[in-house]
């Protein structure tokens, strides 16, 4: 596997934040009658701001290395998607 498709590129970067705005993290609670209930939904970004803050470190840390899973993720998916592309077009000229 190539690790070009981890460098930083445009496309990556902006998919990647696009992503880390989305809603992802739910708090749910318990309720007196033993029920589970969503709370809320945080949006990751959200998050990383309030902990920065707050200066808590630790959760600065923690939401940075999701914010990475998140890249790299969409990094593997978007350099994926490319090379299948690339691969369709040679077929396709022929």
């Amino acid at each position: 596997m190539r690790l070009s498709i981890f460098k930083p590129k445009v496309i990556n970067i902006i998919t990647a934040i696009i992503v880390f705005s989305f809603p992802l993290l739910r708090e749910r609670a318990r309720l007196p009658d033993g029920t589970i209930t969503e709370v809320v939904y945080y949006q990751p970004i959200y998050l990383l701001i309030s902990y920065l803050k707050m200066h808590d470190w630790k959760a600065v840390f923690l939401m940075i290395g999701f914010f990475l899973i998140i890249y790299f993720s969409t990094s593997i998916i978007i350099g994926s998607v490319s090379i299948l592309i690339q691969k369709l077009n040679v077929k396709n000229k022929r």
